[in-house]
């Protein structure tokens, strides 16, 4: 499988090239809208690892003992973060 990242004015694009066993072509849009928001653009980035890790990744399930997680949380220094090993 050939998949190709490209990145956008407002996101990344993912392109899953067509091979030997599946011929079907695939396109991902990632957008963050037009709007320049950390948020946004964090969770959108967010939602193309899940999509890598949906496409590539090694195949898990709620019961495997180790699993491939994407969180996005506030930074050590911003107002909301909390220590999670206190």
């Amino acid at each position: 499988m050939k998949l190709i990242i490209e990145t956008a004015a407002n996101g990344w694009l993912i392109r899953k090239e067509p091979d030997e066993i599946d011929d079907r072509s695939e396109l991902h849009v990632f957008s963050h809208g037009d709007d320049f928001d950390d948020t946004a653009e964090v969770n959108a980035f967010a939602r193309v690892l899940w999509c890598l890790n949906d496409l590539i990744g090694p195949s898990t399930s709620r019961y495997s003992k180790a699993r491939v997680y994407v969180e996005v949380k506030p930074g050590d220094k911003h107002e909301d973060y909390k220590d999670e090993d206190q």
